[in-house]
């Protein structure tokens, strides 16, 4: 069982806390997706902290996160791309993350990264497109999501998974006003 984590709560969760993840039994092995969104959940302070610095909503963060890496702060892409938000090397060193292995550096210059992008083309579905494919290819298209397939995935798939952790903010009690851009608008 996971307690504070999507949908189960036996009381056991803290409230107006920090999120905290139980597991139980130890010799029960969980289903995958269980095993991703734990480990996701778990880096709420940090998405917290960066949401909190930057004003994106910590859904929008856990949902990058959970698509560009599935919660793995070791990760990296045949491309290149590396830690929890899959920053390039030259994107993490421009936005401030000097170890883009440590989660804290990685989750904050990629909410940074984000948010630039979020304030150029004030639309969430560009912004994660430019965030996946580049900003030239945006440009490149007409200010639209560029036609590669994996960028025409990647962008439904984000938004998805942002609507679900919105979900579980409103029913963590963690739940902000954010407009359809991804920033936040309230407390």
């Amino acid at each position: 069982m996971i307690v504070g984590g999507l949908g189960h709560d036996d009381g056991r969760a803290p409230a107006g806390g920090p999120l905290a993840v139980v597991v139980e039994p130890a010799n029960r092995k969980l289903p995958a997706i269980a095993t991703r969104d734990a480990r996701i959940m778990a880096l709420a302070p940090l998405i917290d902290e960066a949401a909190y610095t930057t004003g994106i909503d910590p859904a929008l963060l856990m949902a990058v996160i959970d698509v560009e890496s599935g919660g793995n702060a070791q990760a990296v892409s045949p491309k290149g791309a590396s830690g929890l938000m899959q920053l390039m090397p030259s994107t993490a060193a421009r936005h401030g993350a000097l170890n883009v292995f440590d989660p804290k550096q990685n989750i904050a210059a990629g909410a940074r990264y984000l948010s630039r992008l979020l304030q150029q083309f004030h639309d969430l579905p560009l912004a994660l497109a430019a965030y996946n494919a580049g900003e030239a290819a945006v440009r490149k298209y007409g200010d639209q999501i560029p036609p590669f397939a994996e960028t025409l995935a990647y962008v439904p798939r984000v938004i998805d998974r942002y609507q679900r952790y919105r979900s579980v903010d409103e029913r963590q009690g963690r739940f902000l006003l954010v407009r359809r851009d991804g920033v936040q608008q309230g407390n």
